[in-house]
């Protein structure tokens, strides 16, 4: 019996519960209690047949703490309406505690419910009410003149039976719903309209009506008083309150928009309107600047977008691992063990922008001491000559290469060849739309380091951009463009070879690192390879590896009252990234 005593103590600590009758004993799990809630895509409007814009994200907490739970296997099913889940039904919660998955709706309006419950605790669920519906029209309002806070009646098609289902917006300020019907809407015309011209249109959720009508405004604003020093919340979830504020040459006005949400992981789109003038305005034509202010983040960055992608991924894959075999090591796999000679030609398989992968032949140009620099045969002209590429090899073998490894740890060396291959192709020209107002100059794969994966190249691949000085592939990129970007990004994705190598390969961690200090840490290398130049004193270099972390760090420090430091979902936006390399540093 002291036997047993003592193991139950351990099974116990290990949160199993046993049961001892005479001389048998049953384990079983006992569960963390948990609480599954909605992160963000709930009350979704979307048009028939269409796939909905915005993912379903669930956040799997621990009941007690309210903690994100990672590797929860949640189910999730569509319970009423006709609509499809896109991509896994079964699938496993993040460091973050959540996860997600995209609804197609099906061919005829109305509700859809998509329900998301606990595999081991299957009374643990959430639902998300959905609805797929027509594209509204707007034919008519009146009266055509009125003040702010008055009663209009707007007509059209495919409205929604439901008031508070129905966005009627005056140049984007939102007005409520008192009463509807399919094809009526009696509508309060915002408090806080200014004397002018607006136009209205209404929308459910993002599907909106694609005609406008025109409205006078005569009077009737409240304006809200306000001195130096003070402030107002605007606390409005359903997003009809607005202030009028008096406003003069050289007056000023501080907006912090921010989360009261107790869900991390949780994301909520919004839109901050502004109507400005003192007397009426002519309404602008439907292709026109618009008359009102709409103040949104910075435009997307492909590349960062495209890190989040293959991190995502990444991550994906090593919680797929963490599950097989036991055993932290990777092993080496069969290859070109024996170093690139020049000349040689090779097959790489090139992750693409529709999750498969391109096959490129490419032949070694120049070898370095710690790189193999390949380049595509589909390169356009005007590319880098063998100079300019045993400089590059140059940067790699001589500051990059031993900076983040003697800073951050080892590279593994999966093909045995000694080398980090650098293949300069077009097909990461392609990942960028043409047109886009960024680019993605380049990228590691950790999928390239797990040798049984379909697509993995078996070693130590970075993939880079050509010059493609025409615009072949993708708008044009000139040489001197892509030898500026070039060095920098490589220096960032070889720390994400390094730390995926010493993280996953090495030390058998089941999950990825925290997203903002993953990220951090790949800008950190760059500032770590900009002190080295600067040491060396060659100012032009330091500045080559500097200008990305600068021009982050002061998007952040322009607006640090409301940029998270600490990203929680994705990569970050470039202020949140300047925000977690200071951090860091």
């Amino acid at each position: 019996m002291r036997g047993a005593g003592r193991l139950a103590a351990r099974v116990r600590a290990a949160l199993l519960v046993s049961a001892v009758a005479g001389c048998t004993s049953q384990t079983t799990v006992a569960h963390i209690p948990l609480d599954l809630v909605i992160g963000s895509g709930d009350g979704q409007f979307g048009v028939v047949g269409s796939q909905l814009p915005t993912p379903l994200r669930v956040v799997a907490q621990a009941a007690a703490s309210g903690l994100p739970r990672e590797d929860v296997t949640v189910l999730l099913d569509v319970t009423q309406g006709g609509a499809t889940l896109v991509g896994a039904t079964t699938t496993v919660t993040d460091s973050t505690g959540s996860t997600e998955v995209r609804v197609r709706l099906g061919s005829s309006p109305g509700p859809v419910r998509v329900r998301a419950r606990v595999a081991d605790q299957p009374n643990v669920s959430t639902e998300f009410g959905l609805f797929g519906v027509l594209q509204p029209t707007v034919s008519s309002i009146a009266p055509t003149t009125t003040t702010a806070g008055a009663t209009v009646t707007l007509t059209g098609t495919s409205f929604s039976p439901v008031p508070d289902h129905n966005v009627v917006l005056f140049s984007g300020v939102r007005g409520r719903v008192l009463a509807a019907t399919s094809t009526s809407l009696q509508v309060v015309v915002p408090r806080c309209i200014p004397v002018r011209d607006v136009e209205v249109h209404m929308q459910l959720g993002v599907v909106a009506s694609a005609d406008t009508v025109g409205l006078t405004v005569t009077g009737g604003i409240v304006l809200e008083p306000m001195n130096v020093g003070d402030v107002i919340d605007v606390a409005d979830d359903a997003g009809f309150e607005c202030h009028a504020l008096p406003g003069s040459s050289g007056t000023s006005y501080l907006a912090v928009v921010y989360s009261v949400s107790t869900v991390g992981a949780a994301q909520h789109p919004y839109r901050f309107t502004a109507l400005a003038s003192p007397g009426p305005v002519p309404s602008p034509p439907r292709a026109a600047q618009p008359a009102h202010a709409e103040l949104q983040g910075p435009a997307p960055d492909p590349q960062a977008i495209w890190d989040q992608h293959v991190r995502d991924l990444e991550g994906a894959l090593i919680r797929e691992r963490a599950t097989g075999p036991a055993g932290s090591i990777a092993p080496s796999v069969s290859g070109p063990a024996a170093v690139p000679a020049v000349g040689e030609r090779r097959s790489f398989s090139v992750f693409n922008a529709q999750g498969t992968f391109d096959q490129v032949g490419a032949v070694a140009q120049f070898v370095g001491t710690r790189a193999a620099i390949f380049v595509d045969t589909l390169a356009p002209p005007g590319g880098f000559d063998i100079g300019e590429l045993a400089t590059f090899a140059a940067r790699f073998d001589q500051v990059i290469h031993p900076q983040v490894t003697t800073t951050f740890g080892a590279a593994s060396d999966l093909d045995a060849n000694g080398r980090i291959v650098v293949l300069f192709t077009p097909a990461v020209n392609r990942l960028t739309p043409r047109g886009a107002s960024g680019f993605v100059g380049g990228f590691f794969f950790g999928n390239d380091l797990l040798p049984s994966r379909t697509g993995s190249n078996g070693g130590e691949v970075f993939y880079a951009l050509v010059p493609d000085p025409t615009g072949i592939h993708s708008s044009a990129r000139s040489k001197a463009l892509v030898a500026s970007v070039v060095p920098a990004i490589l220096a960032h994705e070889f720390q994400h070879m390094v730390h995926f190598n010493e993280r996953v390969l090495v030390r058998g961690a089941p999950a990825q690192e925290a997203l903002w200090l993953s990220e951090a840490l790949a800008q950190m290398a760059e500032e770590v390879v900009a002190r080295a130049y600067q040491w060396l004193g060659d100012s032009a270099s330091d500045s080559i590896f500097r200008s990305g972390t600068r021009a982050r760090s002061r998007q952040y420090l322009q607006r640090p009252d409301t940029v998270s430091v600490i990203v929680t979902t994705g990569q970050g936006s470039l202020p949140e990234r300047g925000g977690g390399f200071l951090a860091l540093l």
